[in-house]
């Protein structure tokens, strides 16, 4: 564009984007990740509306007509197409906000909302500072010069696009073809693509967890805990390390739920100088210190924002225990000989002494001692919480009220027969050993339930950096024919559970976005035919997507949020090209129509043949000029395309150029949000002036 042309479009992103920070502030919206995520996507959105704009003022006053006049009129006329636009992208984002829930609800809450603002602020600067400043600024038309011509980008491409149009309307069922042959295509990368809906976070620390044996001494647990420590203190890219011993540390990442604690366990958060240091350390450590203790499970666990436990879990659930534990065991030699897995454990964990009391129900009858007496005896003696009885507040914090022995923490279990119980209520004590079978036994550590069922969970963590549900799914098919015991069931948890959970939600929120623009499209159009064409056009930006997805490596949640963006400009380019057309046809600026069609070209072919011609004309350009309707059609929307084309591609390119900072900087997180739409959109641009143009002749028509 001219630089004063450029100047004027450009002014609008500071412009919209101050205006937008101070609103933020107005709603109480802070400046975070996905706030700035926002304003990067939006980024390259603020200027299409301005531009269509400034593009309609330049074309009115190339045409003669009053400055004034030309700046009202072209911000008048486009209000309702851009309005829709500028619906069709923000409100399609809200669905995620109802459908959602978990860390996925929790991460995009103030996304919609940073978007739309952005948006409907750029759309009111482009309606009321727009049309003042190219008035003031842009006050002649682009002249052609004389002689020789100079080199222009856009001129070029006009030409060449000019000579595509004349191929794509003479050969509209091909062109269909192609379209049907990309969402094929499209549909196949994508099902073939690794999914990962939450990724890792880039966070300049990272977790390690030590699990010791059941029943292990703190003295134990603190002793290597500090050696493991002190090996990571002598690394200069750690700055610090909060340990944790015999306890576990607060939350401190929205996702990161703290682990039961107990003398077993030590934890550490170690801060490092960056977060690609992070990963480097990660990549050193794990391979050295996760099997380096014997008697210890070290995890070395990089931050994500997926709410799983642990990446591979398959859970055995079953009614008889025995059984359940055998396959448990039995699941779990299985999946230490898989070579992708490593730290592989289960939950049943180590067995731990007991005691078991066994009343004599004849002896305690008569002294009138139950097992509920005795329990409660037990509970104030041996148990270190004691009895709980009430709860008091002080301010708004409760205070439990516990009875309990003055020994309750330092009695010996070889003393528990000499414990004297009450009997004849109350009135007399007698020792446990005289009414009671006291013996120890060995007793499994930990018996699991989930959702009321007897539940086993096996455990592993992935070798190197492998996707982790295409290794949960390689397991299913490679372990799917292992015959389980009768009675027990086995169902896969981790990561690939939970992209199974988060799945539908995101696909229900992408079919609500999809209906949301259907009746936005009703409304403008007041017709349904047009509404549905638009409807199946939307399927155009499964090609770009799927390149996006495929240059990114794997799906993750943000894509969905790119395919919505790249749905919402196809809704946007394709509104600026078919209103125009609607225009040519209504405004009866079309009764040349056959002489519009056989307007020569530039490469000196033309779109009509002459009539010595007719006899090798293809099926596809009889049909093009079957009828008088058919041609006013073809001829609209041929017109409309070629004229449009300059500001769907200047603005398309500003929207695949705006999100630039996300792709170069390769967030995990908005990372493929960049690239889908940046990728997405260039190859959705060639979609809108190649299939959309014959998809309008071929079904307006008539």
């Amino acid at each position: 564009m001219p630089m004063r042309v450029a100047l004027v479009a450009a002014s609008t992103i500071p412009i919209s984007i101050f205006i937008s920070l101070g609103l933020f502030f107005t709603f109480h919206i802070e400046l975070n990740t996905v706030t700035l995520a926002a304003l990067i996507v939006t980024l390259g959105m603020i200027v299409d509306n301005s531009i269509v704009i400034i593009d309609s003022y330049m074309e009115l006053i190339g045409e003669g007509m009053d400055r004034r006049k030309a700046s009202v009129q072209a911000a008048t006329h486009f209000f309702k197409s851009i309005l829709t636009a500028t619906l069709a992208i923000s409100i399609t984002f809200f669905p995620f906000l109802i459908v959602t829930s978990g860390s996925i609800n929790d991460a995009l809450q103030s996304f919609p909302w940073a978007v739309s603002i952005v948006l409907f602020v750029s759309l009111i600067v482009a309606e009321l500072i727009v049309p003042y400043l190219q008035y003031h600024f842009i006050t002649e038309p682009v002249k052609k010069g004389d002689g020789k011509k100079k080199f222009s980008f856009l001129d070029t491409m006009q030409e060449a696009y000019n000579w595509l149009a004349d191929r794509c309307f003479s050969h509209p069922r091909t062109v269909i073809a192609c379209a049907v042959a990309s969402v094929i295509v499209a549909a196949v990368i994508m099902a073939c693509m690794p999914q990962r809906l939450m990724p890792q976070a880039e966070r300049n620390q990272f977790a390690v967890e030590i699990y010791m044996p059941t029943g292990t001494s703190i003295d134990k647990t603190v002793a290597l805990a500090d050696s493991l420590e002190h090996i990571l203190q002598q690394d200069e890219r750690i700055v610090s390390i909060a340990s944790f011993k015999g306890l576990s540390s607060p939350r401190f990442h929205v996702v990161y739920a703290p682990q039961f604690a107990g003398p077993n366990y030590a934890q550490f958060i170690v801060n490092t100088i960056s977060s690609k240091a992070t990963v480097e350390l990660l990549n050193e450590y794990k391979p050295k210190y996760e099997e380096a203790f014997p008697e210890a499970y070290v995890r070395f666990k990089q931050l994500t924002y997926g709410s799983e436990a642990n990446p591979i879990e398959l859970r055995l659930t079953g009614s008889d225990w025995t059984t359940l534990k055998a396959a448990t065991d039995s699941m779990t030699r299985v999946l230490r000989n898989q070579p992708e897995l490593k730290l592989v454990r289960n939950d049943i964990l180590e067995p731990l002494l007991a005691t078991e009391v066994n009343l004599d129900a004849e002896q305690a009858g008569r002294l009138g001692i139950s097992n509920a007496t005795t329990e409660l005896a037990m509970m104030m003696r041996y148990n270190a919480d004691g009895l709980p009885i009430g709860t008091v507040w002080q301010d708004d914090y409760p205070v439990n009220i516990v009875l309990k022995g003055t020994k309750a923490q330092q009695n010996a279990r070889g003393r528990l027969g000499d414990e004297l119980v009450g009997a004849e209520g109350g009135l007399r004590q007698v020792p446990l050993r005289q009414v009671a079978e006291v013996k120890p036994v060995w007793q499994d550590g930990q018996i699991g339930h989930r959702n009321g069922l007897r539940t086993t969970t096996i455990m592993a963590e992935v070798r190197g950096q492998k996707n982790v549900t295409k290794v949960s799914m390689d397991l299913q098919k490679r372990l799917g024919d292992i015959q389980l015991p009768e009675g027990v069931s086995a169902a896969w948890g981790g990561e690939i559970a939970e992209n199974a959970d988060n799945m539908p939600m995101l696909v229900n929120a992408l079919i609500i976005a999809v209906v949301i623009i259907f009746f936005l499209l009703v409304y403008h159009y007041k017709r349904i035919s047009m509404a549905l064409l638009l409807m199946v056009s939307l399927i155009l930006c499964f090609f770009g997507t799927a390149l996006g997805i495929l240059v990114q490596g794997e799906l993750t949640m943000t894509c969905f949020l790119g395919f919505i963006s790249l749905m919402g400009i196809l809704v946007r380019n394709v509104i600026i090209m078919y209103d125009y057309a609607d225009e040519l046809r209504t405004d009866g600026q079309m009764d040349r129509r056959t002489d519009v069609l056989k307007d020569r070209r530039s490469d000196g072919q033309t779109f009509l043949k002459t009539d010595e011609q007719t006899d090798r004309r293809s099926d596809d350009q009889r049909f093009m000029e079957s009828d008088e309707q058919a041609n006013e059609v073809s001829s609209a929307i041929y017109m409309a395309a070629k004229r449009r084309m300059r500001p769907i591609f200047l603005t398309s390119a500003a929207a695949s150029m705006g999100v630039l900072p996300m792709v170069i900087k390769g967030s995990l997180f908005w990372g493929p949000m960049g690239n889908v739409i940046f990728v997405g959109t260039l190859v959705t641009m060639v979609f809108i002036l190649t299939v959309m143009p014959v998809a309008y002749m071929m079904t307006q028509k008539k």
